[in-house]
């Protein structure tokens, strides 16, 4: 499963570079730092400044898939309507490339960055946002956004933070699960029912090991479904004295759960891919994953033809991640271009076909004209999840230090 990976620490100093990073940065046809306030810059002009250029992506590079969309796909794009070659940087956590724009502006680099877009989220966006490291706001000028509906929260905040148009919508996540249903013939639907279908059901579950991205939104489900939801943790802020009060429910709860895993909890999965096989091949019957997973496996026929996925009701979570523009951008213009490209309905339609990527859209399908509206349709037809259905019962995803408390206190009470 593409996903955004994100760490528990930002190291925030000059000294961290991307040691290949000038060496990947090709340099455009033609000057391209032309500064520009986007609040008063048309859409055609900025299209205009872009031609001829190239952008330079930072984003993570560890899926084939994701790496085959924007290589062909996406760069195809750029090149055919607008004359703007894509250089992708590949990255393996997305801190390399905000550290990276942190230390270029501490050495004065303000305006000929070698990084024009991230793809990011979470704390990494509080980081940037907070250090007024962005450019924009933008996000309003790109046509793409007609198709969004600006009232879900997914659209308009990143971990409970505020997006003030400084991100773009690139891609949805659903966080969920799935069963054999030869064996699992009523689904649980909140994490007491787990715990009851576990103890039925020993050695046939399990999750993988935080703190692997995977893992670590277990843990925020677990939290969510153990201690009474989601709506007290939504917010951009950190409850220290909620976390107190709260988080000893997770771990006693895990604890419990713990000798009704796969081998007894004495080991975890240590990737999302070792999990899927245990699926696979019925070591397991149930396990969580994110929707792209789960359609990858049935479409490939990983998963067995039985295979059916299920979501929390205020438990599973909506994921989404997005794109950023540094504020020393050499590029904004070609920036705005391939934001607005990944956000469209063409886009986001492409992705999510199961051959393609897997990845769910972000925008609104009843804000699209019927023909699009038709193609949507069609592959969620072939990507065997009720993908509308299902996103009805999942929540957003809250402020990072939530994650990071659990992380460090899965380490310390779980995995001794």
């Amino acid at each position: 499963m593409p996903y955004l990976p994100r760490r528990r620490f930002l190291y925030l100093s000059a000294t961290t570079t991307l040691a290949t990073l000038a060496a990947s940065c090709t340099g455009s046809q033609k000057s391209a730092n032309t500064r520009f306030d986007p609040g008063a810059t048309t859409w055609d002009e900025v299209v205009e400044l872009a031609r001829g250029t190239t952008v330079n992506w930072a984003m993570w590079g560890g899926s084939d898939q994701t790496n085959a969309y924007v290589d062909n796909w996406v760069a195809d794009q750029l090149q055919t309507k607008y004359d703007v070659t894509l250089n992708r940087i590949p990255l393996n956590d997305t801190v390399e490339a905000v550290n990276k724009v942190i230390g270029e502006v501490q050495a004065g680099v303000t305006e000929n960055g070698s990084i024009d877009l991230i793809w990011i989220n979470g704390e990494n966006f509080r980081t940037m946002k907070q250090g007024d490291l962005l450019f924009g706001p933008f996000t309003d000028k790109l046509p793409a956004m007609q198709y969004y509906d600006t009232s879900n929260a997914s659209v308009v905040s990143d971990f409970g933070l505020p997006i003030d148009g400084y991100e773009a919508p690139y891609t949805g996540a659903f966080y969920i699960m799935a069963a054999n249903s030869n064996q699992v013939q009523n689904p649980p639907q909140n994490f007491d029912e787990l715990l009851t279908w576990a103890k039925a059901n020993p050695g046939r579950f399990t999750y993988v090991a935080p703190p692997q991205f995977d893992g670590s939104r277990f843990l925020l489900t677990a939290l969510y479904g153990t201690t009474g939801g989601y709506e007290q943790y939504a917010g951009a802020e950190f409850d220290e004295a909620l976390w107190n009060q709260k988080s000893p429910q997770v771990f006693e709860y895990l604890q419990e759960l713990e000798p009704y895993l796969w081998r007894e909890g004495s080991t975890y999965p240590p990737t999302q891919s070792r999990l899927q096989e245990l699926f696979a091949n019925g070591e397991i019957w149930m396990l969580p994953a994110f929707t792209a997973r789960i359609a990858e496996g049935i479409a490939t026929g990983q998963f067995p033809e039985t295979t059916e996925a299920f979501a929390m009701p205020g438990i599973s979570l909506d994921d989404p991640s997005f794109t950023a523009i540094p504020v020393n951008a050499s590029n904004p213009a070609a920036a705005m271009v391939l934001a607005n490209v990944l956000s469209s309905p063409e886009g986001q339609l492409q992705k999510f076909k199961p051959e393609v990527w897997g990845d769910p859209p972000l925008l609104d399908r009843a804000q699209l004209p019927p023909d699009l509206k038709r193609e949507f349709n069609q592959v969620e037809e072939q990507y065997g999840i009720p993908l509308q259905e299902l996103s009805k019962d999942t929540v957003p995803v809250v402020n990072a230090e939530y994650t990071t408390r659990l992380e460090e206190m899965w380490a310390e009470k779980i995995a001794v």
